[in-house]
């Protein structure tokens, strides 16, 4: 398979999972599912129930690398056999990752930061949540 299908399938995969847990997850599941009905109509309904059990499992705390990786394989599967919906692929990427909430950060990101004794620092660069239970 031709490496930029492959970086487009690993791409793919990585938003869609972490769209999965934000308040951008149905958009992101109908922008999947659409493509899928598409190219693969006989496969949308396995990926819509590999969506939603995808959702549970991160807003539960699962870890999101399994669900990437999957993601990853059925997306370079539909590439591979339907190399013409690279072009949809790229433009749903596109969409959902320039939604009003979508955050771009350019040039190089440098995190600093120093504790003394019970002190405690939370970085991100992104979005983040803590919760200190006591």
């Amino acid at each position: 398979m031709d490496q930029n299908l492959l970086a487009l399938a690993g791409t793919a995969g990585t938003t869609v999972v972490a769209l999965l847990a934000t308040d951008a997850w149905e958009q992101t599941r109908s922008g999947v599912l659409t493509l899928w009905r598409r190219f693969r109509p006989e496969a949308a309904e396995e990926i819509s129930a590999m969506l939603s059990s995808t959702r549970q499992g991160l807003l539960a705390g699962a870890d999101p690398d399994g669900a990437e990786n999957e993601l990853q394989l059925q997306f370079a599967a539909l590439l591979a056999r339907h190399p013409e919906s690279v072009g949809e692929l790229s433009t749903l990427l596109q969409k959902l990752t320039a939604g009003p909430n979508a955050q771009t950060i350019r040039g190089g990101v440098h995190l600093q930061a120093r504790a003394e004794g019970a002190g405690q620092v939370y970085q991100s660069v992104r979005d983040q949540t803590v919760n200190n239970f006591k």
